[in-house]
C-alpha cells in the first residue's frame, strides 16, 4: 500500500470518527450524551493519534458500516425529538 492509499484510509476513518463527534450536540438534546461521554472522550483522544495509526481498507469499511449503522440507529429518536421540540415551541 503505497502513502496516498494509507493517506486515504486515515481521511476516511478521521470523517468517521468527526461525523461521530458532531453530534455529541444532538445527543445531549436526547440526554444520552451521558451514556457516551466517556466514549466520546475516547474517540477525541484517538483522533489526536491518527498520524500513528496503521489501518487497513477492511477496517476502515467496518469503521464506515458501524458508523452508518449508528447514524441509523440515531435517525428515529434525533427526528422524535425534533417533532417534540418543534412541538412545546407551538404550544409556548
Amino acid at each position: 500500500m503505497n502513502s496516498h492509499e494509507k493517506q486515504n484510509l486515515k481521511l476516511r476513518l478521521n470523517n468517521c470518527l468527526e461525523t461521530i463527534l458532531e453530534l455529541e450536540q444532538e445527543l445531549e438534546k436526547l440526554d444520552m450524551s451521558r451514556k457516551f461521554i466517556a466514549e466520546l472522550e475516547v474517540l477525541k483522544g484517538f483522533m489526536n493519534k491518527m498520524e500513528k495509526i496503521q489501518v487497513s481498507e477492511d477496517e476502515v469499511e467496518r469503521i464506515e458500516s458501524a458508523t452508518d449503522n449508528f447514524l441509523m440507529e440515531l435517525k428515529l429518536p434525533l427526528a422524535q425529538a425534533e417533532s417534540d421540540r418543534k412541538m412545546f415551541m407551538r404550544l409556548q
